[in-house]
């Protein structure tokens, strides 16, 4: 091989080099081999997919990743996960959203996969939120005042099994709000009752209507026990089909 062609080969290989680092934000992943893995070698479960990691974004409590493998292609959303490009990640198979709109991304997605768990097999990192139950982990700085003297979403969850299919209202401050899932509007609303320690801190509300996270409601609806929408998106106490009313 002469000088030219041996100055252009490394020429062209030092440029694939940037252009995947500047085009993917490619970085090192300390992923192990499957035979030293065994949850890399093991069988993808029922309800899971696994892929790997090309893209992956950080937002709004939220880990997006573009994962590949030889049957599929696509973006997935899910609790937020320590994940680099190259890493292994397996998720509950997801609610698939078409169209989109992340605000806090300022980006729309032809289509993302909403997922109740991801683990980053790569890593051995633990399942996240393995329970199936979407939760909000973070405990809201607030105290609202109850509708009645101690009907607050602490007494919800106290009294459930008395209050299931009927209806009731609540006064809360909106901590979470997804728009236009499965045709709802899912919010959590929390009133600085409960315990978080026991997820009876915080309420999930669905719901027709719009509201936005830091506004201050009151909520109508009937509480629904064991509710379980399918894709990893289960509640053992729900409120559905609320009308909201902002104070």
């Amino acid at each position: 091989m002469n000088t030219v062609t041996t100055n252009f080969s490394a020429a062209a290989a030092t440029a694939v080099a940037i252009l995947c680092f500047t085009l993917s934000g490619c970085t090192e992943s300390h992923q192990e081999p499957a035979a030293k893995n065994a949850l890399l070698a093991a069988p993808v479960p029922d309800g899971m997919v696994r892929g790997t990691v090309a893209e992956t974004i950080d937002s709004g409590g939220y880990t997006y990743a573009f994962i590949e493998s030889d049957e599929y292609q696509h973006w997935i959303a899910g609790p937020a996960t320590a994940v680099q490009v190259g890493d292994v990640l397996q998720a509950s198979a997801g609610m698939p959203m078409t169209n989109f709109t992340s605000n806090t991304l300022n980006r729309t997605f032809d289509v993302v996969y909403f997922s109740s768990s991801m683990q980053n097999l790569s890593s051995r990192a633990p399942a996240v939120n393995s329970s199936r139950e979407p939760v909000v982990t973070d405990v809201a700085d607030v105290q609202i005042a109850a509708l009645e003297p101690g009907q607050d979403i602490a007494y919800v969850y106290a009294n459930k099994d008395e209050l299931a299919g009927q209806a009731i209202s609540l006064r809360g401050k909106v901590v979470k709000y997804n728009k236009g899932i499965m045709g709802w509007n899912f919010i959590h609303i929390q009133d600085g009752s409960g315990d978080a320690e026991n997820r009876s801190n915080d309420l999930t509300v669905t719901s027709k209507d719009v509201t936005a996270v830091g506004e201050t409601v009151v909520v109508t609806g009937a509480i629904i026990l064991d509710r379980d929408f399918g894709a990893g998106y289960s509640y053992t106490v729900l409120m559905e089909d609320a009308t909201i009313s902002t104070e």
